[in-house]
């Protein structure tokens, strides 16, 4: 007689040996496994941190290897309505006197106005220049004002000339702008008929109306006069850009420019905190805890280990500016035995005072510079395909061969156990049928003369 249950006929619970002896074996190696995916986890997550605190220290590191951001210059114009004006490192400290006669302007010609302007104009050419550049768009028969100003504006040698359709109370009209202000930049329209007369009728001769004259704007500074072809006006006082709005010869502004020493130094205390922010982080991630005996992520790790080492080597520096040799410690920037920073505020207010170009050659300096040296450095682990992507690449190459080692550790305890079921039903099976023998024997035994039955 066969068996139908497992463990019926050994009286034995086969499933939870089994259990206890599958779990016998896959319990310890899936706590590797559990322990081994952990650590890739806060290694992955660690490594994240880090290069988020990298990009944020190379972000304050651009506004001092850049030698603008440490050679600043405040701007003020009384509010004036006349004019805005911006200044880069190489303009003079100094105040100017300023009076806009006239603004630049755009010179604009209209052809004859028509009543409809979908109605065709005439076939030909139109030949269009502008400061000594030409080019032509052909008309065709059905052509409309509508159509002709879009060839104008998408073609592919426009030279700057923006066509556009204005509608008024006497009719529409095709406008020509130059795309640039001043007198250089007059629009010339020749139209050429191939067919009757309509393009000379609507853009030749006196058909061609000017309806704003190209003019250059005009400044006076600290009495000298000024003429320029844009509202722009550019390095008239070396290293300021004047951007005209208005124009009133009797009225005069104040330009006043100076060194932003407060922007400079903001600059570099924000170099000072990114940095004991970013040594802060790195301690944290490869540190160990002594009281609950635990090794941060990247405790031990070569490549922390190794930006650490490099950045303490490059903040030490001492670089060659003009001649002599200076140090962050002689700006006033002091640095403890543990790598925090600090700032001695008098001596770095004294040095931005005094001597910018020392402090702009100490941080910009090529090749020796701190802060150009500390951005390569950074650049080197952060950038895409940089060092940091190398080691996310290896640690998800290691997620991967732990997912695979965990897959065909599996399909082995699958195996294992299908295995000791067959072997304990086997056993069971065998057993049942023993019993069963065992039982008939004793029947018969039983049943033979003689035999007393207790």
């Amino acid at each position: 007689m066969a068996l139908t249950a497992t463990g019926i006929g050994s009286g034995l619970d086969i499933n939870t040996i089994v259990g206890v002896l599958v779990d016998a074996e896959k319990v310890p190696k899936e706590a590797i496994f559990d322990k081994t995916e952990a650590s890739i986890e806060a290694k992955v997550s660690a490594i994240g941190t880090l290069k988020s605190q990298l990009s944020t220290f190379q972000d304050a590191l651009e506004k001092l290897s850049d030698p603008d951001s440490l050679n600043i210059r405040s701007v003020s114009t009384g509010d004036s309505p006349y004019f805005s004006a911006t200044a880069d490192k190489n303009a003079q400290v100094g105040s100017y006197q300023i009076k806009v006669e006239q603004l630049a302007t755009a010179h604009k010609v209209a052809g004859a106005n028509v009543a409809d302007p979908t109605a065709a104009v005439g076939q030909g050419k139109l030949d269009l220049e502008v400061n000594g550049k030409a080019f032509s768009v052909d008309i065709e028969a059905g052509d409309s004002l509508e159509t002709i100003a879009k060839k104008v504006n998408d073609s592919a040698d426009n030279s700057g000339v923006t066509a556009t359709i204005i509608k008024s109370d006497g009719g529409s009209r095709l406008v020509f702008s130059s795309d640039e202000t001043g007198t250089d930049n007059q629009v010339s329209v020749t139209a050429t008929d191939t067919v009757g007369s309509g393009l000379s009728d609507m853009f030749g001769g006196s058909n061609l109306e000017t309806l704003q004259v190209a003019q250059n704007a005009i400044v006076h500074i600290d009495g000298q006069k000024v003429t320029s072809q844009s509202n722009d006006v550019e390095n008239a006082i070396t290293g300021v850009t004047l951007s005209l709005t208005d124009a009133d010869l009797n009225k005069t502004s104040t330009l006043k420019i100076e060194q932003d020493n407060e922007a400079v130094k903001e600059n570099i205390k924000g170099f000072v905190d990114a940095y004991n922010t970013l040594t802060e982080s790195i301690n944290k991630l490869s540190s160990y805890d002594m009281e609950k005996e635990e090794a941060a992520a990247l405790q031990g790790d070569s490549m922390i280990r190794s930006i650490e080492s490099q950045m303490r080597n490059m903040i030490s520096n001492r670089v060659d500016v003009d001649g002599e040799t200076l140090a962050l410690y002689d700006i006033g920037i002091e640095t403890d035995r543990y790598g925090k920073m600090s700032i001695n505020d008098e001596k770095l207010d004294k040095m931005i005072a005094e001597d910018m170009s020392a402090i702009e050659g100490l941080f910009t300096k090529e090749d020796s510079g701190i802060a150009v040296g500390l951005d390569n450095l950074v650049e080197g682990y952060v950038k895409s395909g940089g060092l940091i992507d190398s080691r996310n690449n290896a640690l998800t190459n290691d997620q991967q061969r732990l997912d695979d080692q965990r897959e065909a550790f599996s399909l082995k305890m699958e195996m294992l156990e299908a295995r000791l079921f067959k072997q304990f039903n086997a056993m069971d099976l065998l057993v049942g049928q023993l019993n069963q023998q065992s039982a008939g024997l004793a029947d018969r035994l039983n049943s033979l003369p003689g035999v007393i039955s207790q």
